[in-house]
């Protein structure tokens, strides 16, 4: 009889026993998993759109094929981007037409706003490029950004850079500065 009553308990333990274990991201993308909760009530809980752009299939790529100009747009905002002048803070050539500052709404500034520093921006940036974007997690930008190795993340973490300079600790990377700016195209 003890052999019978315990059996259900050993059946839930068994079944969770074969079940795979569930594998938390760390360094950026983990960061950005849990800081985009912030982003998700306008881009939607898996970046499908909503009163904000999505970034699934690509999309967020398509408009920031640098992650420079998406991290700078996140900083600011668009209510800085329209005021600064700039309609344009992605890639002005992009295919299907660019998307214009203010056009969907109000992006809120992630400094400001969203009381985000700019760790928790690039974090937030590299979820939506990489997890909701479905970007590959390969490549330089990967690497560089992205990784649990990065540099920049670290340097950005350890508050020894920061957007305004990251630009002259790293090589290759694009000036993101401290105002809007248009955003580059893809090839250029």
């Amino acid at each position: 009889m003890l052999t019978l009553s315990i059996l259900p308990v050993w059946a839930f333990m068994y079944v969770r026993a074969l079940e795979p274990p569930t594998v938390q991201a760390s360094g950026p993308l983990g960061a950005g998993a849990t800081a985009y909760n912030q982003c998700s009530s306008c881009h939607g809980g898996s970046g499908e759109g909503g009163v904000g752009y999505s970034f699934q299939d690509g999309a967020v790529l398509l408009t920031f094929p640098h992650i420079e100009d998406q991290l700078r747009w996140v900083k600011f905002g668009s209510e800085a981007y329209i005021a600064a002048g700039v309609e344009i803070p992605g890639d002005p050539n992009r295919v299907g037409g660019p998307h214009i500052a203010g056009a969907t709404g109000v992006m809120p500034a992630g400094a400001s706003g969203l009381g985000l520093s700019d760790v928790e921006i690039l974090a937030v940036v590299c979820h939506e490029r990489y997890d909701l974007g479905g970007a590959a997690h390969e490549g330089l930008e990967f690497e560089q950004w992205c990784s649990e190795a990065s540099e920049i993340f670290i340097a950005l973490e350890a508050g020894t850079a920061t957007f305004a300079n990251i630009h002259e600790q790293f090589e290759g990377v694009l000036q993101i500065g401290e105002a809007p700016r248009a955003g580059t195209s893809a090839n250029g």
